[in-house]
């Protein structure tokens, strides 16, 4: 809690920012250009202006201009979306670079935002820009930024907010968003007096900006429902991510405990488990280890794959864990067009399976998409390019959607 304020004075500051942002929502003038899209069916572009590169060692500085090359075509990519029938693009930004560099170098950057969310809005979708810290310079990760509220570098980040509502807020849209940070990796607890510092800061610089809140634990569901104090603001969105099951959706992936885990199948127990046991151990024994660290890592393996298959994971846990955000939405008087799906998304792997893996990738895709539109929440699915293989177009060097994706999603592109 914040040492400064009683509780009911942030109560009031609550109230007073969620009447003003009630009011702007109810009289903004309806031109079709600014109000008619809306938020509904997203999709993260995190190639454009994420994951900054950081000069060789032993500088500690951010490559400048950043995101130099990374966005040549962005305009060709947005049209191909739109076309697609997405109607907003949640747009990951590295906060890395905008905290580090000052003077003209920062006011850059700033330009730099800009132009990209007006190129966004011109190509009829709708943007939520979404500060996603990066693990690629270790002075600017997630866990760096939330060692505590009165940290010098948590007040930086509150400044960074600040300064970029500021200039999101002059385009009076309501298509347009700011997510206050992507994933907090910190519990609930830890979370809250730092959220609540973040918020209060931006809704008194801008009171009418729509804001997405991600809770603790790494935006799961159970850091989202602790974020009821903020519900009685109708310029809020509630953003939780599921990638659950964590075994079948991150399997392969080089930087997670499931890194030795193939040919996982969705649901749980859509093909035998000797399957996946045995595609694991051919992973296992390609690992640049050691003898006996793979012994441990197949044990590991082993584990995670029965405990998967012991949970007979399929859409009725994804309908159950939905249930609970819908059961706390009514409970805090949250209409459901205010709660987001903020990521959901799986990896693509190739193999002997190849087929087999991108029928369930697809039909999991599917069953989220549906559960999520059943309840009424808006959803954006992670990721359109690029991202260690969760990209939903044909191929790394293809700008269109995997035909797949597209089905799955209830997309209706010619």
């Amino acid at each position: 809690m914040l040492r400064m304020f009683t509780f009911v004075r942030r109560s009031a500051v609550r109230v007073i920012a969620g009447l003003a942002a009630g009011a702007w929502l109810a009289i903004m003038p309806a031109h079709a250009d600014n109000n008619s899209i809306g938020f509904r069916r997203g999709i993260a572009v995190a190639h454009a202006m994420a994951w900054a590169a950081v000069k060789p060692g032993p500088s500690r500085e951010f490559v400048f201009p950043p995101f130099a090359d990374s966005a040549k075509h962005l305009g060709q990519e947005l049209k191909v979306l739109h076309r697609a029938g997405f109607d907003f693009i949640r747009l990951a930004v590295d906060p890395g670079p905008f905290l580090q560099f000052q003077g003209a170098r920062r006011d850059r950057l700033d330009d730099l935002l800009m132009e990209r969310v007006k190129l966004i809005l011109a190509t009829g979708l709708a943007v939520i820009v979404d500060f996603h810290p990066s693990d690629l310079h270790p002075d600017y990760t997630a866990e760096a930024l939330t060692r505590g509220v009165n940290t010098p570098l948590f007040q930086d980040y509150i400044r960074l907010l600040v300064r970029t509502a500021a200039l999101l807020e002059r385009l009076q849209s309501r298509n347009v968003a700011l997510e206050l940070m992507n994933e907090p990796p910190i519990a609930p607890a830890q979370w809250q007096p730092m959220l609540e510092a973040a918020y209060k800061a931006v809704r008194e610089r801008a009171p009418r900006l729509l804001l997405v809140l991600d809770g603790g634990e790494e935006g799961g569901i159970d850091g989202m429902l602790a974020l009821g104090r903020f519900a009685g603001d109708p310029a809020v969105i509630f953003s939780f991510h599921n990638y659950d099951p964590y075994q079948f959706t991150h399997q392969g992936a080089p930087w997670v405990a499931a890194r030795y885990l193939a040919d996982v199948p969705y649901p749980a127990l859509a093909r035998p488990l000797q399957q996946s046991l045995d595609a694991s151990a051919v992973m296992v024994a390609k690992a640049n280890i050691s003898t006996a660290e793979k012994a441990r890592a197949l044990a590991d393996a082993r584990e995670r794959l029965e405990s998967y298959r012991r949970s007979a994971f399929d859409r009725a846990a994804i309908a159950a864990s939905f249930d609970r955000v819908a059961r706390w939405a009514k409970d805090h008087g949250v209409p459901p067009q205010r709660i987001i799906l903020g990521e959901f998304g799986t990896r693509k792997e190739d193999g002997p399976l190849a087929e087999t893996r991108a029928a369930e990738r697809a039909r999991w895709f599917r069953d989220m998409r549906e559960e999520a539109e059943a309840r009424g929440f808006i959803w954006a699915a992670w990721v359109y390019r690029g991202s260690g293989g969760f990209a939903l177009v044909k191929s790394e060097d293809s700008m269109e959607l995997d035909r797949s994706m597209i089905d799955a999603l209830g997309l209706d592109q010619p």
